[in-house]
């Protein structure tokens, strides 16, 4: 494996999207316990957003280039920053709305708006993470030194040597 940053991505993507479902639960239902099981997801997916980001940044540093990835690494990187500034700000406000007040964070109507903010940053940030697995083999077997679309010269000159990027078939990922 040549980064740890797939263990860790799939935590966040799962906890934030349930978080973002269940408060929006909660504000429809007012069920009694909803808003806490929807703020103790949000807070320990934005750990796992840290997290993700964190090895996502560390494997960018040794993970083997791919032509043409250059580009979605940097938005899939933009959009994972992006994402956990937005966890971590509705975490600290359901944080200060729950010591306050011992209720869900106000106006209601702002909360709503930012659960669908946060599930759009999610898709956004996961939808470029699969095209980088997915379409470019990137951080794969494939396209590791020995692979069989290593190409040793975008290693030596960069990404911007050759923009043709790979074409895994489904054949090459068995």
């Amino acid at each position: 494996m040549q980064n740890f940053h797939p263990l860790f991505v799939h935590f966040p993507i799962a906890l934030l999207f349930t978080s973002a479902i269940v408060a929006l639960w909660a504000q429809a239902t007012r069920r009694p316990g909803a808003h806490l099981v929807a703020r103790v997801l949000l807070w320990l997916g934005t750990l796992a957003a840290a997290a993700a980001v964190l090895t996502g940044f560390l494997g960018e540093q040794s993970v083997a280039r791919v032509a043409g990835a250059h580009d979605v690494i940097e938005e899939h990187e933009r959009y994972a920053y992006i994402l956990l500034g937005l966890s971590a700000l509705l975490s600290a406000w359901a944080l200060v709305s729950w010591r306050r007040r011992g209720t869900p964070p106000a106006p209601a109507a702002a909360w709503i708006l930012a659960q669908f903010a946060l599930l759009a940053m999610l898709v956004l940030t996961a939808n470029e993470g699969g095209e980088l697995v997915h379409e470019l083999g990137v951080g794969t077997k494939l396209t590791a030194p020995g692979g069989p679309l290593y190409d040793p010269a975008i290693q030596k000159h960069g990404a911007s040597a050759d923009t043709t990027a790979p074409n895994p078939t489904g054949k090459d990922f068995r």
